[in-house]
């Protein structure tokens, strides 16, 4: 047999097989493209110099597109060889060798590699200048921007899915040289045992599961749930396997056992059918739901990290500028006279300030002592204590409270103080009031500091005071370098956007001249969080795309499979009576139940997983929550709606090759 022969046969059986082997290309198709055009990204120069963490945010893109590339098409690709084991047991029974078998597949595997590659790094690129239109829209660059073909991207990714292609191949042709022809013709057709049922691994998802949700809903520090964020996700991607596995059989079992449930012609075939294969579609149904999850997750948080980036801008800047002192040689009414003069420079006015000098104490609580102890300052959640005087809380809040020397007022944020006195150092001092926090902000913001900020803050009577606290624990601390107070200017300016935009440009270049002190402005981080957050939501909604893509074509190949699995016996039950319409009652109760099945449990996983998600938004300081339960809301919905379509479209294919 000359190598012709062989390729036209296998061409021949890429035809002949097109219904399996279309989507199978066009899923390589897919994920070759949006390999490459993350890759392209990460590497572009331009995005490389417009925000530091675009290009790691890329790669982290690329690492999760190219693991669910690997496993998605090793995934797909097994459906596709099961359907093909027929026609391949009957080349050997015709007397075709294993090794010329191996060969067809061999082409088969280089036509359709090949195709997908060559294609995907195409549409890639194609899609790419497009994307970068997208990106430009969302991080608003307003400039030019080119998207080049690169050649180390290029070799990059025909060198992941080479590898790819090759494993597939590798599993196909094991697949052919450890099996008899007899098995291969019936491999289509070998269903599995019915499983037994395992209430051990029933139990161990369950605490599986319930340990990932434990630790989502119970931890407090955002610091601490990036730490445990992973963990728990680990714990329920298993846990839904083992769930799938051993709890959709107890579910069937019990569904068997009800005899008039049962005893009826379409539950009958549809329990028994589905407890026959359950294992196969357990697996399926587990990853289609693990998909929807992280679809869910990923558009929703990186949108309501986008869409609360004007509030994270209010919350972060009370005002539109802030200077920040680090030294003791500053008065703050001459610092604000010589910006409101060099305001007026640029061509603007002052409108609103705010100024006050504080420390921050970390001491240890011990009942009614602010005990000043050496710690370990890499903790996430060590107790502050922001310390205030009392000229400076006046000027804030237009209130006279004419404090004595052993007074204080207190605002408690993170804990709740119920003593009367408070010793710091060597002094006790009454406690006046209890007070509101003096600081302009958001209240959304005051509710993140008390998870991430300051546990209380303290008004005392003067700098002495404050001077005298932090001389105790620069002894008590041995403290070799100066620990001064330091102080805050706020200010609003008159101006259009563009104004102020330049007005902060050109202030930033005379403060930075200033030693010991740092200057911020709302219009400066607006442009810094556009880049850095439209470059999440880009992302985002990337693997949500990926995910989604997913998500159809293992429903897709499953009912396909399931489809040809299922033809036989139904052409059998129609011979002995069973209608058209029972065909399509029978089926609906199966569809029905692998289509609701994998959307609730990923809305539950999403239900349970949103505490911790809160928690690590709020390190992108977003705090608005009903913003964020309205873009999960949404998501969710958009996402069902996509998903009920993908099922209508492959119920009617799965219907259309049972009949």
């Amino acid at each position: 047999m000359n190598r012709r022969f062989f390729s036209k046969l296998a061409l021949r059986n890429i035809k002949s097989n097109k219904q399996i082997y279309l989507p199978y290309i066009f899923a390589s198709i897919a994920t070759v493209s949006m390999f490459y055009m993350m890759i392209a990204l990460m590497g572009n120069k331009f995005v490389q110099t417009r925000n530091a963490s675009l290009p790691p945010m890329f790669a982290l893109g690329a690492v999760v597109i190219g693991v669910f590339s690997f496993l998605f098409i090793l995934y797909t690709n097994s459906f596709l060889i099961k359907r093909r084991k027929k026609e391949i047991g009957l080349y050997a029974i015709l007397g075709m060798k294993k090794k010329h078998i191996s060969k067809i597949l061999t082409i088969e595997s280089l036509v359709t590699s090949s195709l997908s590659i060559t294609l995907g790094l195409i549409v890639g690129h194609l899609l790419g200048e497009l994307a970068f239109l997208v990106l430009n829209y969302v991080l608003k660059f307003g400039v030019k921007m080119s998207f080049p073909l690169t050649l180390k991207a290029v070799m990059f990714t025909i060198g992941l899915f080479v590898l790819i292609f090759l494993v597939t191949l590798i599993y196909n042709v094991t697949q052919v040289r450890f099996s008899n022809p007899i098995q291969l013709i019936k491999g289509n057709q070998t269903g599995e045992r019915e499983p037994k049922s395992s209430i051990f691994l029933f139990i161990l998802s369950l605490l599986l599961i319930g340990s990932g949700y434990y630790l989502s809903v119970t931890i407090d520090n955002p610091m601490d749930a990036i730490i445990y964020f992973f963990l728990a996700v680990l714990l329920v991607i298993i846990g839904t396997y083992f769930l799938f596995i051993s709890g959709s059989i107890f579910i069937l079992k019990a569904m068997k056992k009800n005899k008039k449930l049962y005893y009826r012609p379409s539950p009958f075939i549809s329990i028994s059918g589905m407890l026959y294969r359950m294992k196969q579609n357990a697996v399926g149904l587990a990853n289609i739901t693990i998909l929807a999850t992280m679809v869910i997750v990923a558009v929703s948080t990186t949108l309501a990290i986008f869409l609360g980036i004007e509030g994270t801008l209010d919350n972060q800047f009370p005002y539109e500028n802030q200077l920040t002192y680090y030294t003791d040689d500053h008065d703050l009414e001459e610092e604000i006279e010589e910006i409101k003069k060099e305001t007026q420079t640029i061509g603007l006015e002052v409108t609103g300030t705010e100024m006050y000098n504080y420390y921050t104490l970390y001491p240890i609580l011990q009942k009614d002592e602010l005990a000043i102890e050496k710690i370990d300052y890499s903790k996430n959640d060590l107790f502050n204590v922001t310390l205030l005087v009392e000229e400076d809380y006046e000027r804030m809040t237009n209130q006279s409270i004419d404090l004595d020397s052993n007074e204080v007022l207190v605002n408690e944020q993170k804990i709740t103080y119920g003593y009367s006195t408070i010793r710091i150092g060597d002094a006790t001092y009454q406690i006046r009031s209890k007070i509101e926090d003096p600081i302009k902000k958001d209240e959304n913001l005051k509710k993140e500091e008390k998870l991430i900020n300051s546990s209380m803050i303290i008004v005392v009577e003067s700098k002495e005071i404050l001077q005298s606290i932090i001389d105790y624990e620069v002894k008590t601390l041995e403290i070799e370098y100066d620990s001064p107070m330091e102080a805050k200017i706020s200010w609003n300016t008159t101006g259009t956007p563009e104004q102020k935009e330049n007005y902060t440009r050109k202030l930033e270049d005379v403060l930075s001249k200033k030693d010991g002190s740092y200057y911020e402005s709302k219009e400066l981080m607006r442009n810094n969080l556009y880049d850095m957050n439209g470059g999440f939501l880009f992302l985002g909604m990337f693997l949500g795309l990926l995910f989604v893509f997913g998500a159809a074509l293992i429903t897709y190949f499953k009912q396909v499979s399931e489809g040809y699995d299922d033809r036989e016996k139904f052409q059998i039950m129609q011979k002995v009576g069973l209608d058209k319409n029972m065909i399509r009652k029978t089926t609906r109760l199966q569809i029905i139940w692998m289509f609701l099945l994998p959307l609730v449990v990923a809305v539950i996983h999403v239900a349970f997983a949103f505490p911790i998600i809160q928690k690590l938004l709020l390190v992108f300081r977003v705090t608005d929550t009903l913003l964020v339960l309205e873009c999960f809301a949404g998501v969710i919905v958009g996402f069902s709606i996509i998903y009920g379509v993908i099922y209508q479209v492959t119920s009617k294919i799965y219907y259309s090759i049972v009949k």
